[in-house]
């Protein structure tokens, strides 16, 4: 065992400052300009991403990090090419961001800038490798189902190939539930290719009508973020450590969150997007409402109920569940009228969410009984 010296372990510990130092300026940059597109703010963020990776060893958080910041700032190509260099140099360690190899994980942010940038053809290159090179590892059958998901919306969407997108889908049907906590996440999965599948082909009104609630779905949030994380869709990486209720960290995510909503060509991630930041937002109002913050509290529920109101008309295997929400953060704000209306809609249009829809209104009933 070759035990290092001092001085090795004193540069080694300059050098994680120095990159932390370029990586909390870059973060600092890139919101301002994210904020109002100030020129010379995105002028410097260029330069830090080039001071980056010019370090002697980034580090592979610093790969990334240069990567989604290259991105955002309109250069897909190289924001790809920083990312293969990633693969080539780091192919098997784990991914900082996550706890999936580099292979993996920065394949999907490959397939990701691809996807949102319009480039197709790269994208579905990139998903078929990534399921050749998922078999047998750990996660594989669900990762496998995203892969089939965004293949699927790409050859109907943009090769208006239903028929190679709906043997996509029912792939996904016959791949096996995993054992222990992915299975949750399959079942997630395996619900979201049926309705997609029933909206290829028999349209998305039929589609709509056959979506069943169960209660699994109102712990999709977490499912959905974790997805945004692993395809490079998350303000976190390049955020500066602000305190929880500091309204910069919440400035910095809605920023960069409306941009990808704005810019994506993928129906699948805008509606992620909106279901995660919704619920990013409620939470904040539950808590402020716990504290008895009260103005706090109603303006993080407006916030949410912005994200679920175009969730819910979003048409989407997720829009029932967004109409749900949005109801709840109408009943919060004591909009009693308006949250049951709501739920009507979410019940008229979806059937299958009927005994959900029963099921709160009893619950806010036998709530306002017990306050009497």
């Amino acid at each position: 065992m070759i035990i290092p010296s001092v001085e090795e372990e004193r540069e080694y510990v300059r050098k994680g400052q120095k990159e932390w130092e370029i990586q909390r300026a870059l973060s600092e940059k890139l919101i301002s300009w994210l904020s109002d597109a100030n020129g010379p703010a995105g002028e410097e963020c260029d330069r830090l991403v080039d001071s980056l990776l010019a370090l002697p060893e980034p580090s592979i958080k610093a790969y990334f990090v240069a990567a989604q910041v290259t991105y955002i700032r309109g250069k897909p190509q190289v924001a790809i090419s920083i990312l293969e260099d990633l693969i080539s140099k780091h192919s098997n360690k784990p991914a900082e961001v996550m706890q999936f190899p580099v292979s993996i994980v920065a394949r999907f942010w490959i397939g990701t800038i691809a996807r949102h940038s319009g480039d197709m053809t790269k994208a579905k290159s990139v998903y078929e490798t990534l399921l050749k090179y998922l078999r047998g590892r750990e996660g594989e059958n669900n990762l496998a189902m995203i892969c089939n998901l965004y293949l699927a919306e790409i050859e109907s969407k943009y090769m208006k190939r239903d028929d190679l997108a709906l043997a996509r889908l029912e792939a996904i049907k016959r791949i096996e539930k995993p054992a222990g906590h992915w299975g949750e996440q399959y079942e997630f999965y395996n619900r979201w290719a049926a309705y997609e599948h029933d909206r290829i082909s028999k349209g998305r009104a039929q589609a709509n009508q056959q979506l069943v609630w169960y209660r699994e779905m109102m712990s999709t949030p977490p499912l959905a973020a974790a997805q945004l994380q692993l395809c490079g869709i998350s303000g976190s990486l390049f955020a500066p450590p602000y305190p929880p209720d500091d309204e910069r960290a919440d400035a910095s995510g809605k920023a960069f969150y409306d941009r990808i909503i704005k810019n994506t060509a993928s129906d699948i991630d805008t509606s992620l997007v909106r279901l995660t930041f919704g619920s990013f937002y409620q939470e904040k109002g539950r808590r402020a409402e716990a504290e008895k913050i009260y103005t706090k509290a109603q303006k993080h529920y407006l916030e949410a109920e912005k994200y679920y109101s175009e969730l819910f008309d979003d048409n989407s295997f997720f829009s029932p569940i967004g109409g749900i929400y949005l109801a709840q953060c109408k009943k919060a704000q004591d909009k009693t009228v308006e949250a049951e209306g709501i739920l009507e809609k979410v019940g008229a249009k979806y059937p299958g969410y009927e005994s959900a829809v029963t099921e709160l209104k009893e619950s806010w009933k036998k709530e306002g009984e017990s306050k009497k």
